[in-house]
């Protein structure tokens, strides 16, 4: 190769060059739009659940799950010329709402605990929960492309996961109540959610801090 001739681009450069300007052509907004469908409906049903049975848990997953719908708008924003300034204010301010959500969850989840009146809820309702796991799992699969060239959604995928460990740990909460009527452990599970939110939306908003809006894009290893 002489001094003149440019190096071949690797297949990392090349991908990494084509999601610059074409991040979100292979997420069809069909898709996009199903997941937030599936995701709204979830969140709906556990509301309808934690009004009737009371449940914490319920209500925090609950609004986590509509917190979702603002990953799906970045989803959606047209690849134009400011898509990339677009899609980084639609990121922060989705991670900012998340944070707020969070406070407010933990918040209520103190408070559930420190507590007397506090009363185990239904544990036949906490099954509600599934719905919201099958949600957390059709993102993931919906998050499978973007995540391989956007640090922003590899992250997302792995919260999404997450949060389905998350409901699964709930659901034991649901045995545990049923089998001893413990009151802590819905405003314990609650706690957990809240914390997990502040943890995930943190780092975030932190790597964005540190090195601007180049936080959404994966470094060339």
């Amino acid at each position: 190769m002489t001094p003149c001739e440019s190096p071949p681009l690797s297949r990392v450069d090349l991908v990494a060059d084509h999601s610059h300007s074409h991040a979100h052509v292979h997420v069809p907004a069909r898709t996009v739009l199903t997941a937030a469908a599936l995701t709204s409906a979830a969140a709906a049903a556990e509301v309808l659940g934690s009004w009737r049975s009371g449940s914490l848990f319920l209500t925090a997953d609950a609004v986590h799950l509509m917190a979702h719908l603002g990953i799906f708008i970045v989803l959606l924003i047209p690849t134009t010329r400011s898509h990339e300034q677009r899609e980084d204010f639609a990121a922060v301010a989705v991670l900012v709402l998340v944070t707020l959500i969070a406070v407010g969850i933990l918040i209520d989840a103190i408070q559930k605990l420190l507590s007397t009146a506090t009363e185990a809820p239904s544990p036949a309702f906490m099954l509600l929960a599934l719905l919201g796991l099958t949600a957390n799992l059709a993102t993931a699969y919906l998050f499978r492309d973007p995540a391989a060239t956007r640090w922003s959604f590899r992250a997302a995928l792995a919260h999404e996961l997450a949060d389905a460990t998350v409901t699964i740990i709930a659901l034991g909460g649901a045995v545990a109540i049923a089998l001893f009527a413990w009151r802590w452990v819905d405003p314990a599970l609650t706690l957990v959610v809240g914390v997990w939110l502040v943890v995930w939306a943190g780092r975030l908003l932190r790597r964005r801090a540190l090195i601007g809006s180049r936080a959404w894009v994966l470094e060339k290893e």
